[in-house]
């Protein structure tokens, strides 16, 4: 029994100095990498019928958000809004999405280069709007 008494003082004077025993790990920090945007704005009057189109360059490869700012006076309707490169006055789109309103964005990935945002009707406009339209880029 005395054995018994002895190895369990012992345990326990093992668990008690283990459970306050303090260690240094060496840590370690990772510089974060980041990228510096700029947020190109266009702005304009779009006529009913009609697309504007404005051209932008990325100078890293990332996301590029664009955002339908403002619209007015109808504030409420659904524009297209695409993506592409200029050739001579026109932007040959690439993709596009044509349920865009006011505050809503779209991204794509694009590399080093120089494309172009264009804003259309899709034949919901009932006479001119004024647009804001930003474009965030690597």
């Amino acid at each position: 029994m005395p054995r018994l008494s002895t190895a369990l003082a012992c345990a326990s004077w093992l668990l008690v100095t283990a459970c306050n025993a303090t260690s240094t790990l060496p840590t370690t920090t990772t510089a974060a990498t980041t990228t510096a945007t700029v947020t190109d704005t266009f702005t304009g009057t779009l006529a009913q019928g009609t697309s504007a189109s404005s051209t932008f360059t990325v100078g890293t490869a990332g996301t590029v958000t664009i955002t339908l700012v403002s619209l007015s006076p109808q504030t409420t309707i659904t524009m297209g809004v695409g993506i592409g490169t200029p050739s001579a006055s026109v932007c040959v789109v690439n993709a596009a999405q044509d349920d865009v309103k006011v505050g809503a964005s779209i991204q794509a990935s694009l590399n080093p280069g120089t494309y172009c945002v264009l804003l259309y009707d899709l034949g919901n406009m009932s006479g001119p709007d004024a647009y804001s339209l930003t474009v965030v880029h690597p």
